[in-house]
């Protein structure tokens, strides 16, 4: 059985292990392989505890039979009514299987449901697969560039948005 809701603090280690095995994954190619070799599977424990205490940050998964496949993690913008989505990740062997459409179709439900209207996302020039995944869900590139460090290197990204009705 396949489910949505918003994730616990008990849940904080699964999501970071989730992360940390998406991203060695996703970004194998585009994100140099020692800077992805290193990330340990706590990588984003102490991120995610600090966080999601507050009430700036929140996250939502995605589970199968009780098991975390996909994690979302969302932030308030400094923008009124606007979010923020930091991050939307499924385990490697759920890619491809119309998860990640139905997940993104649960988190869009939620950002409506706390009155966000707009939402916006950072993606790594390189990460194709990404681009065309949110252009399918209606973002638009917002053509602003910018780079973010991993490691030791410069990433490009671009910025999407989407205004939601």
């Amino acid at each position: 059985m396949i489910s949505v809701r918003t994730a616990q603090i008990q849940d904080i280690a699964g999501i970071s292990h989730l992360l940390a095995t998406s991203w060695k994954t996703a970004y194998r190619g585009i994100v140099d392989d020692d800077y992805l070799d290193s990330l340990g599977y706590d990588h984003w424990v102490d991120y995610l505890t600090s966080a999601l205490s507050g009430d700036t940050v929140f996250s939502m998964v995605l589970s199968e039979n009780q098991e975390i496949v996909g994690a979302s993690v969302l932030g308030k913008s400094e923008t009124e009514n606007e979010v923020h989505l930091i991050s939307l990740y499924l385990l490697p062997e759920k890619i491809g299987l119309g998860y990640g459409h139905k997940f993104y179709g649960e988190i869009e439900k939620e950002i409506r449901n706390k009155g966000f209207k707009k939402c916006a996302l950072d993606v790594l020039e390189k990460n194709k697969r990404a681009v065309k995944f949110y252009k399918a869900h209606g973002f638009t590139d917002t053509r602003v560039e910018a780079v973010t460090v991993l490691g030791n290197r410069n990433y490009p990204y671009k910025v999407f948005e989407k205004t939601l009705s």
